[in-house]
């Protein structure tokens, strides 16, 4: 049995606000930091002090385009699962990072990510090797 949300908008409101939420908390806590730590937490990371401070800001839901991405260009989750996690980790702070997230959730929404990822997409070239893998 499937559970209707009553008042669907005011739950996608609420959990919008929830996102919000954690995401300042993340921004506080790192404000907090000195810049030495938050230097080396990014060293650990393998980012950028700068990159880290934007995937942040981004929020939690930074990436969610990346799975989408993959999944509309014919990835199914086995193959999804089977990208190393360094590389996937890459991938997510590249598509955090992202400058062209209304294009790609223009394409994504319209089906026609296909067609025209490689035009923005700054994972563009990874996805084209790992789809040449896969084959």
């Amino acid at each position: 049995m499937t559970s209707v949300q009553p008042y669907p908008v005011v739950s996608n409101l609420i959990e919008r606000i929830g996102d919000w939420l954690i995401q300042r908390r993340q921004l506080n806590e790192l404000s907090a930091l000195d810049s030495g730590e938050f230097k080396r937490m990014a060293h650990e990371l393998g980012l950028a002090p700068s990159d880290l401070d934007t995937i942040v800001r981004r929020g939690v839901n930074g990436a969610e385009e990346l799975p989408q991405m993959l999944r509309a260009l014919g990835f199914d989750e086995a193959a999804i699962a089977k990208i190393r996690p360094p590389d996937m980790m890459e991938m997510r702070h590249a598509c955090a990072g992202c400058a062209h997230k209304r294009a790609c959730g223009a394409d994504l929404a319209a089906k026609t990510a296909a067609a025209n990822y490689e035009n923005y997409c700054a994972n563009a070239n990874d996805i084209t090797l790992l789809a040449r893998a896969v084959e």
